[in-house]
């Protein structure tokens, strides 16, 4: 072994201090540690307007286009190990104001939500509900056999509801009526949010503070993005990346290749950041503040 006890020179020091910044550079900055240089967040978001406090322990919200209303998942007292028959779904206009707050009432502990074919699907403990978007009536709960907590929900095109269940660690499908396991044992912690792109879903791990991508047809995962803490809802932005929100009050920008940037913080005022949702047409993320009992809107500015 050669060993080089020559001291270095200020001409090596500054080729040394040049080739880090080439580098840091060519890489966009994302892999240069001690936070020695940060970019501005592609995007910006701006309060526009927050809901009255009536709700009750807000988990997701989910926007209708078609009806041009938000649905919003009230667990109301969260008591989980039983079903307490306290939770319902409310209706907002765009604008915040509450249009029916007990729109669907006689669920239990309501979490992630989502739409397709005006039928709007609901993730229940234990139980896939059914709602008519059209009249608001259950058309029918779905057993999910030893499901413990229920959590997101998205629906592929042809009408395959999958739904995580954080607790058990697995995700679950329903087809024609049937609920079965789709995916056991994940090695991640505490699957929570979900996004369905074609063959691409998005799976957010609260325990493990990771968002992978999951390729449907084989199963497997690829790493994303980490570093989010309790990570829970996932929506897609307007410019071709993605809003993940941090239950503990934080949301993230993260780009297709998975760098990240912090755009909402409220912890300090302890406002959570549960199930999130966004308009490409406002351009308005919709953030559901749990604890707070109330929605936020928030203006997005690229």
């Amino acid at each position: 072994m050669t060993v080089n006890n020559a001291k270095p020179t200020k001409m090596n020091m500054r080729v040394t201090f040049y080739t880090f910044l080439s580098a840091c550079l060519m890489a966009g900055f994302s892999s240069c540690s001690g936070g020695l240089f940060r970019s501005k967040p592609p995007v910006e978001l701006n309060e526009v307007w927050a809901s009255d406090n009536t709700l009750r322990t807000p988990e997701s919200v989910l926007l209708d286009q078609q009806r041009n209303v938000l649905y919003v998942s009230n667990i109301n007292k969260d008591t989980r190990t039983s079903k307490d028959g306290d939770g319902f779904i409310s209706r907002l206009a765009p604008n915040g104001e509450i249009e029916e707050l007990y729109w669907v009432s006689g669920l239990n502990d309501p979490h992630g939500m989502a739409l397709h074919n005006n039928v709007l699907y609901v993730a229940d403990i234990d139980e896939i509900v059914a709602i008519s978007t059209q009249t608001g009536a259950v058309l029918g709960r779905y057993q999910a056999e030893k499901a413990q907590m229920l959590n997101d929900v998205v629906v592929d095109n042809a009408g395959n509801v999958f739904v995580t269940d954080t607790e058990q660690q697995r995700i679950y499908i329903m087809r024609n009526g049937r609920v079965t396991i789709w995916l056991d044992k994940m090695k991640e912690k505490r699957p929570n949010g979900l996004f369905l792109e074609g063959d691409r879903m998005i799976v957010a791990f609260s325990g493990s503070s990771t968002v992978k991508l999951l390729d449907t047809e084989t199963k497997n995962f690829t790493n994303w993005t980490d570093e989010i803490p309790s990570a829970d809802g996932i929506a897609r932005a307007g410019n071709g990346g993605y809003f993940v929100s941090n239950w503990n009050g934080e949301v993230y920008f993260v780009n297709e290749v998975g760098r990240k940037w912090r755009v909402l913080d409220t912890k300090g005022r302890n406002i959570n950041a549960a199930d999130i949702s966004f308009s490409e047409d406002r351009g308005t993320l919709y953030v559901p503040t749990f604890n707070n009992n109330r929605i936020v809107a928030y203006d997005t500015v690229y």
